[in-house]
């Protein structure tokens, strides 16, 4: 079944239960699809690489580009205005800097979480497409690149060219048909993506990307890791450098946090691959057993572990939430089928008064967050929106999302937490009984010298 993101394998009275997909959703502009930034123009100029993050906005102004973080460590664009390379449509573009100036730009000419499902034919015929723009654009033909294995059966294959003082890398992967978990996983298109980077700072092609690779121990130990840790004056204790990773307007919100973990901790690796890896369902939603798996894979090959530190026990939430019904004579919930319309029809207040009436686990819940946060370790956050009031949410939303909590102020008893949303959401706060309330599972991944 499917909770918060990620489906529970579970089955109760012989009947397999579902949860519905995460709905979450920041409140986004729709996309302007009547202007169309052209990215050759911004790949063209001379002075690319020569780019700051301080000139960077006369090069992207007609293309709706944004900050991707508040550290102006990427400019995104895709999401306000069309954009295409030579006519061919470009769903994401990141444009990211390394010590201030413009080191790389990734432009996704395919990924399934924007534009959909692709079968084999379609998927190659798209492929194609894009080897002969670029073929045709840098005037030669593309050269092979050693492909690159990751854990969980994936692989990224890859080709390159050359233009002047840029080198591009052209990366594709999909997911071929295999069993995952005892479930029968069958072919899945993922994701085309353009890597543009300067030539001269190009090193091995076989080391880029990597998946799974033993990951420099720098970054790592404690006393690296608490120098993350920021105290502000209201109190506020947080984790800071944890990497904005933007899911856009796609139900990746699992993909999306697992991205930004194994970012924090030093590996490169992006929501695709993660969506990848877990199974992640093009209209949202995670199987637990997947994402754990993979986590957990992941986090072995990199000196790393896993750790469930929370997960919710569903039967006794609807017994006690039926009893406290009865008692406050409304309408009790019945177990069906789908279990999200059993949550979706709980009462926020109802459940909040459930949640807490156990002051122990409410304690347990905090004191587990605290530790972790005073060793500079973000925790993976599962949720249910729609039981508290929350601020830069669509009002309307209800069900399963993923996020992180990076911290907690003791004065005004808050959860610090971040969204996978943009800058706007890096840094967010909830009363803590309110973030009980609709806490479903935490999760951590700590360096195994923790």
């Amino acid at each position: 079944m499917k909770w918060n993101g990620i489906f529970f394998g579970a089955t109760l009275l012989g009947t397999a239960l579902l949860i519905t997909p995460p709905l979450a959703q920041a409140v986004r502009p729709p996309l302007d699809t009547n202007v169309i930034y052209k990215l050759e123009t911004m790949l063209e100029r001379e002075n690319l690489w020569a780019i700051t993050t301080n000139n960077i906005g006369p090069v992207v102004k007609d293309g709706g580009f944004t900050w991707g973080d508040a550290e102006k460590t990427t400019v995104r664009g895709g999401i306000k205005i069309l954009i295409q390379f030579h006519g061919l449509r470009i769903w994401e573009v990141l444009v990211r800097f390394e010590s201030n100036h413009v080191g790389r730009v990734e432009a996704f000419f395919y990924n399934r979480g924007d534009a959909g499902y692709l079968n084999e034919a379609e998927f190659k015929a798209q492929l194609t497409k894009v080897t002969t723009v670029l073929s045709n654009w840098t005037g030669t033909a593309a050269a092979p690149l050693p492909d690159v294995d990751g854990p969980l059966r994936t692989k990224i294959q890859r080709c390159m060219w050359t233009r002047g003082p840029t080198r591009l890398e052209l990366e594709w992967s999909v997911t071929k048909p295999h069993v995952q978990n005892g479930q029968r996983v069958e072919y899945r298109s993922e994701f085309i993506r353009l890597k543009v980077l300067p030539l001269a700072a190009t090193t091995n092609a076989t080391a880029r990307p990597v998946v799974g690779r033993p990951a420099p121990p720098s970054g790592r130990t404690a006393a690296e890791l608490k120098k993350r840790l920021r105290t502000a004056e209201n109190g506020d204790i947080y984790v800071g450098e944890v990497p904005m990773v933007d899911q856009g307007e796609k139900g990746f919100c699992s993909a999306a946090v697992m991205a930004r973990v194994m970012g924090y901790f030093g590996l490169d690796f992006d929501m695709h691959q993660a969506a990848q890896l877990a199974n992640t369902k093009t209209s949202g939603g995670t199987e637990r057993s997947s994402i754990v798996d993979a986590l957990k894979r992941i986090s072995l090959k990199n000196s790393m572990r896993l750790l469930i530190i929370e997960e919710l026990d569903f039967q006794r939430l609807i017994a006690d939430y039926n009893r406290a019904a009865q008692t406050a004579k409304k309408e009790k919930v019945k177990l069906e089928h789908d279990l999200g319309n059993v949550f979706d029809a709980m009462d926020g207040e109802l459940v909040k008064q459930v949640r807490t009436k156990r002051q122990s686990e409410l304690n347990k819940f905090k004191n587990d967050v605290v530790k972790n946060i005073d060793l500079g370790i973000p925790l993976v956050w599962s949720v249910t929106i729609g039981w508290v009031k929350e601020e830069f949410i669509l009002p309307q939303t209800k069900g399963g999302h993923t996020r992180m909590i990076i911290g907690y102020n003791k004065q005004t008893d808050e959860i610090l937490y971040t969204d996978s949303w943009g800058p706007r959401h890096a840094l967010k706060r909830m009363p803590a009984p309110d973030a009980w309330t609709i806490t479903k599972g935490l999760y951590v991944v700590k360096p195994n010298s923790l």
